[in-house]
C-alpha cells in the first residue's frame, strides 16, 4: 500500500505560505513523510490529482484513494484531518 503526504502550494500563494509552517509542525508532530508540491514547477502532479485550489493537502492511500483537504486550517484541523486519513488508509 502507497502511503503518501502532499502539500500542494506556490510561491505567489499568501495562505499557502501562512499554512507551510503549520503542516511542517503538524506532519512532524505525526511522524509522517511529506513533501512539499510546488504546482508551478510540477504542473503534471497538480493535474493528475485535479488540484485547483490552494494550498490542497493529500493524503494518497493507495493508487485509487485520496482524501484532501483545501485552504489554510487551523492546525488542530490539519492534525485531525491527516491523523484520520491515515488512520483510514492503515485500517484497509
Amino acid at each position: 500500500m502507497t502511503r503518501e503526504v502532499l502539500f500542494f502550494t506556490a510561491p505567489w500563494c499568501e495562505p499557502c505560505r501562512q499554512a507551510a509552517p503549520i503542516f511542517s509542525e503538524v506532519v512532524a508532530e505525526l511522524d509522517v513523510v511529506a513533501r512539499f508540491v510546488d504546482v508551478d514547477l510540477s504542473p503534471d502532479l497538480a493535474d493528475t490529482y485535479s488540484i485547483d485550489r490552494l494550498p490542497t493537502i493529500l493524503v494518497r492511500a493507495d493508487a485509487d484513494r485520496a482524501s484532501i483537504l483545501t485552504g489554510s486550517r487551523p492546525k488542530a484541523e490539519m492534525r485531525t484531518f491527516i491523523a484520520n486519513a491515515l488512520g483510514s488508509a492503515m485500517n484497509r
